[in-house]
């Protein structure tokens, strides 16, 4: 049994376990980075998130009208890269991922044993109460991120580990996010899990190579650190200033975030699982996920598996009697023999692995499967058996459909990556922008489009 507070004197890890292919990195300088406009946007609110000005945004997009944005616009922001971040490695992949190392920890016993301020905690969310550490598995569990690391995170900024009582600041933020109308733990860690993944399928993909300070700052991520690290790195960012950056991102030192981990957990390279995702993984036979004889639409195309951060590794679907948000009566079915390892919240996931965690090797993800009729944790099922109704349960929906991710050891899979999101033959290609694509079998092509066109988007099983 752990100790109420423990205080081992651990060994700082020498940041070089393992080496890591160069990755492409920024410069020095003026860097161009791009922002997605969403519901509700507007120039001057983008131009405060970015640090920037309207008028820089107007002149460097070319704007003629800045209130004619539309959804989905891509605006470039150029911003100064002032420094890099340090070279040296901190915690190994499987320290953020929530994969097969998170597999023996048990974050509702470790939170008990520290017995602060969080074993106390409770809120409700979506109608139902959960305590802190509950709320701390849900956001593991749904961003895929290790709970000892959203713990670390939670104890260096707020206290809620070890401290019975955080300050007023330190229960608003415990994470070092100021930007909510009310305090809530959920927000709070899933803000700060989309960072940690951000940076970590960032650095994976190599699509980013800079993080943000709080400051608006850029910094570089230096080349050769891991993904994990870089991972840590971008959470570590959004909640620095330019000024106080360096104590926290260094590996020890008073202030140093690695110190507070070293303290609940020890040496992070004590964990470390290898790569995650091994060279030449194929993916296991996937059928498509409704009954045979049926006409389905392809709705959306690659687009982020669970939240802003992670890889373009959903698909959706709808069947041709959607109409809005009422659950539907078709079935979405399983694509494959396995073990429902999650069931809730409009959430069904299915491990293809044999223990059945869906932390170890192959899962899958339906988003927006309605309460009804849905599978309990523990159902054993096999490919084609029914799963449940689509709704718009579970995430953000304006319709009924499914949401379909796969993940392999807890890490997010792209799904025109290596392996390829394929089911039944039709391999998922990405376009300029999210739920834009295709899936193509053969000489056939289908496009993601919010329409119900048979020969245009619709698969018939």
């Amino acid at each position: 049994m752990l100790p109420a507070t423990p205080t081992p004197d651990w060994p700082v890890p020498s940041g070089t376990p393992t080496l890591d292919p160069p990755r492409a990195i920024a410069s020095l300088g003026v860097i161009t980075v791009t922002y997605v406009v969403r519901r509700g946007d507007t120039l001057s609110g983008i131009a405060y998130a970015t640090s920037t000005t309207p008028e820089e945004l107007q002149q460097v997009n070319g704007l003629r009208n800045p209130d004619a944005l539309r959804v989905g616009q891509i605006l470039l922001i150029r911003r100064q890269v002032v420094g890099r971040t340090p070279a040296l490695k901190l915690i190994p992949d499987s320290e953020l991922v929530n994969g097969p190392t998170a597999v023996a920890f048990d974050t509702a016993r470790f939170v008990s044993q520290q017995d602060g301020y969080l074993n106390r905690y409770s809120e409700v969310i979506s109608g139902k109460r959960f305590t802190g550490a509950q709320i701390v598995q849900r956001v593991a569990e749904q961003f895929s991120v290790h709970p000892r690391l959203l713990l670390a995170a939670l104890e260096h900024v707020g206290g809620w580990v070890t401290q019975h009582a955080p300050t007023d600041e330190q229960q608003r933020s415990p994470l070092g996010y100021t930007g909510m109308d009310r305090p809530s733990l959920y927000l709070q860690l899933s803000w700060a899990a989309a960072r940690l993944n951000e940076g970590y399928y960032g650095w994976r993909l190599a699509t980013r190579g800079y993080v943000r300070l709080n400051d608006g700052n850029y910094l570089a991520i230096a080349e050769g650190v891991n993904a994990g690290t870089a991972g840590l790195h971008n959470y570590l960012a959004a909640i620095s200033t330019a000024a106080d950056w360096p104590a926290i991102a260094e590996a020890d030192g008073a202030r140093a975030f690695m110190r507070t981990y070293r303290r609940l957990f020890g040496d992070p390279w004590r964990y470390e699982f290898g790569p995650l995702v091994p060279s030449g993984l194929e993916q296991p036979p996937l059928a498509l996920p409704w009954r045979k004889g049926e006409l389905w639409y392809f709705t959306g195309g690659p687009h982020s598996a669970w939240g802003s951060g992670t890889p373009w590794g959903a698909l959706d679907f709808a069947p041709a009697s959607v109409a809005g948000c009422t659950p539907l009566r078709d079935w979405v079915t399983a694509v494959a023999d396995g073990v429902v390892a999650r069931s809730a919240d409009g959430e069904v996931v299915l491990s293809l692995d044999p223990s059945g965690d869906e932390r170890v090797g192959w899962s899958v993800l339906y988003l927006h499967i309605a309460s009804r009729n849905r599978p309990p944790a523990g159902a054993r099922v096999k490919a084609g058996d029914l799963i449940g109704h689509p709704s718009c349960e579970g995430g953000f929906a304006v319709a009924a459909h499914l949401h379909l991710a796969r993940k392999y050891n807890g890490e997010w899979l792209n799904a025109q990556g290596n392996p390829p999101f394929v089911l039944e033959g039709w391999m998922a290609i990405e376009g300029k922008r999210e739920y834009d694509g295709a899936l193509v079998k053969g000489d056939q092509r289908r496009e993601a489009c919010e329409c119900k066109q048979p020969n245009y988007n619709g698969i018939t099983r």
